[in-house]
């Protein structure tokens, strides 16, 4: 019986070696400055949006200053000047922290103009779950969030900059939640949708995502395949990924009989 994440199926889909080292042995890895960046800001504009659900759902409806104001203190660290902010050197391509900030309160405020007046009633907020294989294996992720509206449950995710071409990219964080859901409600299976919002995207409204039974299918299938690896064998210098692993060293040494 194994205990692994969304992100670890999708790891294991990638190379079966890189899911040992990053779900199961957990090595440490090297993480680049600018993916550390691209990841606080997605992970502070989450908070801030959780803030408001938080908020929404005791019934007070907080001021989009006061959602300036918590991104502000969440986002600069204390000890920060106007002078830090204006000589502030990053690499351009990524943004810098003012850059980012401005960026940030755009985005926001479409959000606060969709659902400030929303007749919406949050129901779960960055809340996790845990689904179970065929194998028993344990399966954990998290409802980013789940709101009531028109007699029906919005199953969503919070998106970052999503295209199309990009849909077979979230067949597993979407039929997880369908598993997931329907395992904790399964009285409210026929009331239910599952979508996104695109928090960078000019268009913040909910967009359905159509799940299917091939999603289903496929899901299933990788679960049973990680169940029944036995040796997680490495495609080392066979993958585009090899160019970039964090694990290149260990892999290097890494042999079947081990």
């Amino acid at each position: 019986m194994l205990n692994f994440t969304v992100d670890g199926i999708k790891d294991f889909q990638i190379c079966e070696r890189l899911f040992d080292y990053r779900h199961l042995e957990k090595l440490p890895e090297k993480i680049y400055s600018r993916d550390i960046h691209t990841e606080k800001f997605e992970n502070t504009i989450k908070n801030i949006i959780y803030f408001f659900m938080f908020k929404k759902q005791s019934g007070v409806i907080p001021s989009y200053s006061a959602i300036l104001n918590r991104w502000e203190k969440m986002w600069f660290p204390k000890d920060t000047t106007s002078y830090d902010i204006i000589t502030e050197q990053h690499e351009t391509v990524y943004g810098n922290t003012a850059s980012l900030t401005s960026k940030a309160a755009a985005s926001l405020l479409l959000f606060y103009e969709e659902y400030s007046n929303e007749n919406l009633i949050p129901i779960a907020i960055s809340e996790e779950y845990y689904i179970s294989t065929k194998n028993q294996s344990n399966i954990k992720d998290t409802f980013d969030i789940i709101f009531y509206k028109d007699q029906t449950f919005f199953v969503t995710k919070i998106l970052f900059n999503y295209k199309k071409s990009q849909k077979d990219l979230y067949n597993i964080d979407f039929t997880c939640f369908k598993k997931g859901f329907e395992n904790r409600h399964p009285d409210k299976i026929d009331r239910v949708k599952y979508g996104y919002i695109d928090i960078l995207s000019q268009n913040v409204k909910f967009t359905e995502y159509n799940i299917t039974e091939d999603d289903i299918m496929m899901f299933d299938e990788w679960c049973d395949k990680i169940d029944s690896t036995d040796i997680f064998m490495s495609k080392r210098g066979l993958i585009p990924h090899c160019k970039k692993c964090p694990f290149n060293d260990p892999c290097s040494r890494w042999k079947k009989e081990k």
